[in-house]
């Protein structure tokens, strides 16, 4: 009875960490000090974003059900000497992941070329909410996306139209930058992440290479479990069988 109850316990281990492989992971900390950046969910830019993170950063599969941006290192409100943001900005964001071959330093101004054969769109829809500095941009994936680090790098691709930002900037948390002051550069100091982006202000597409927007990864169970877990719940069912059968004996 003893060795029955041991393989039981052992079986439901092993079963409650196959159901909870999935994990948070947060690419890009810690965070760039006093400094932030608006684009593309904290200001009226209107066009198509592009962010790279290197596969690097994950430990395995995952599926990604949630993405997180945060607003913790730089307030507009102080900056400008104005009163607080109560609003996030209006507008619609159409956000999509894929596997790509591009990484933190090679990607290209032709958007299309940086897209994964596996692009999803999966989320859609207005962003605005009550908003105060330190909150957390939590954006829930109304498709999830399955991505498998050995494959390539993960690329988020936004699509901003018909934003406002009325209510002043958001500056969500950045890792890269290497300035001395929050409107200089350069923006190259990580291998880890890299964007691009059409600059309005100067009417060009920009390439930042080693910077990029911290973001955070919710993610569920891993859709293949891996090899050893899976012989381990054969072994432990085997088990429970050989003990069952000799107690009907």
């Amino acid at each position: 009875m003893k060795k029955f109850l041991m393989l039981f316990c052992m079986t439901v281990m092993i079963l409650g960490a196959v159901g909870v492989a999935g994990a948070n992971v947060t690419v890009g900390l810690p965070a760039d000090a006093q400094s932030g950046n608006s684009y593309p969910f904290g200001s009226a830019y209107i066009g198509d974003y592009q962010q790279v993170y290197n596969s690097s950063q994950f430990s395995g599969p995952i599926t990604i059900t949630n993405i997180e941006f945060f607003n913790t290192k730089f307030d507009w409100a102080t900056l400008t000497n104005t009163p607080p943001i109560t609003n996030m900005n209006s507008g619609n964001w159409a956000i999509s992941l894929s596997t790509t071959n591009a990484d933190w330093n090679t990607l290209s101004t032709t958007y299309s070329n940086n897209l994964g054969g596996n692009n999803t769109l999966v989320f859609n829809g207005n962003l605005s909410q009550p908003w105060a500095f330190g909150d957390t941009l939590a954006i829930n994936l109304t498709t999830p996306f399955n991505y498998n680090p050995s494959n390539g790098n993960l690329l988020m691709d936004v699509v901003a139209t018909n934003t406002s930002d009325s209510a002043g900037l958001i500056f969500f948390d950045t890792n890269g930058y290497t300035g001395t002051t929050a409107n200089g550069g350069p923006f190259n100091g990580n291998t880890i992440m890299g964007r691009v982006y059409y600059d309005t202000t100067v009417g060009a597409y920009a390439v930042n290479s080693g910077y990029g927007l911290v973001t955070e990864f919710s993610t569920g169970t891993s859709s293949v479990p891996e090899p050893a877990t899976m012989l381990l719940l054969g072994l432990g069912l085997m088990g429970l069988a050989g003990v069952r059968r000799k107690f009907k004996k």
